[in-house]
């Protein structure tokens, strides 16, 4: 991670004027915010946007394609945690509390619920692109595209997704939030007294056009740039229904989608190598763990 962070401050306090800290801060029901510091328990719940894979050496032998530098080990080593890192490549908000086939069948994961408990003290959750297949409708549009596959349409995969098996995405947005929220529901149940915070995914889609990388016909840009905001605004619905921290990664990442000059999203190919196609580089991980270790006052 580039650079150093701070040590955590002896005592943060959450809704009273910043007059340090106070002998009775513990005593205003809840009030005062958990400090996360060495020895401590935590687990990370993802896809492979947080395995990010390619990024660096796998961290274990099956298909999750998880790495030893992802974002949840670089704030466990920072912060001095004891890390279950449970992220895993395709996985879904139904895969919190039930186990997961990964790609092609090839490997069966547990739940990534499972070591969870009261002893847990953080938790970091980003899932949900994968549900309904939403973030796949963008890549294999662009790919399908890049083939020249999809005809003269101005908006092919618009109108493909309106007629989709799993719905047209845009009716989908309220499911994931519902889906984000019982998962979420779920780790607060078990860990009662975790920090949980919830992040957000960066901008892949650019703010306006698209380009070689992420080829798209001019009629679906602003369908595909609608579904990252989409499960994006999912997240943070799921994380205020229990009280969850959001931490947003589509404003610090502007500047850095797929088509910038300093892409944090590989595209259809992977320039310089240092991720897959069509998911983050190592700058979008050391970007988040910044992020998280900034909340938790690091």
């Amino acid at each position: 991670m580039r650079g150093s962070f701070t040590a955590l401050a002896a005592c943060l306090v959450l809704g009273l004027a910043a007059t340090g800290c106070e002998d009775d801060a513990s005593e205003k029901d809840g009030d005062a915010a958990r400090v996360i510091g060495e020895g401590d328990q935590y687990v990370a719940f993802g896809d492979s946007y947080t395995a990010a894979p390619g990024t660096g050496p796998f961290s274990r032998d099956d298909n999750c394609a998880q790495t030893t530098v992802n974002y949840p080990h670089q704030i466990a080593e920072e912060l001095g945690l004891e890390l279950q890192d449970h992220s895993c490549n395709g996985a879904t908000t139904e895969d919190v509390v039930g186990a997961q086939t990964t790609p092609r069948g090839l490997e069966i994961q547990g739940p990534q619920i499972d070591g969870v408990d009261e002893d847990t003290d953080l938790v970091t959750f980003r899932l949900g692109a994968n549900d309904f297949g939403l973030i796949a409708r963008i890549f294999g549009c662009a790919a399908a595209y890049a083939k020249g596959n999809l005809g003269d349409s101005p908006d092919p995969c618009t109108t493909l997704d309106a007629s989709s098996p799993q719905g047209p995405a845009a009716e989908r947005f309220d499911d994931l939030a519902r889906n984000v929220e019982g998962a979420l529901q779920a780790i607060r149940d078990r860990a009662p007294n975790a920090e949980v915070i919830v992040i957000g995914y960066p901008q892949i889609v650019p703010p306006s056009g698209s380009c070689d990388q992420l080829p798209l016909a001019p009629g679906d840009e602003a369908w595909a740039r609608g579904i990252v905001e989409g499960f994006n605004d999912a997240l943070q619905a799921g994380a205020d229904a229990i009280g969850a921290t959001y931490v947003d990664m589509f404003e610090p990442s502007a500047g850095h989608d797929t088509c910038a000059e300093d892409p944090w999203m590989a595209g259809l190919t992977v320039v310089g190598g240092g991720a897959v196609v069509f998911h983050p580089y190592a700058a979008e991980g050391e970007a988040v763990a910044a992020r998280v270790l900034e909340e938790l006052g690091s």
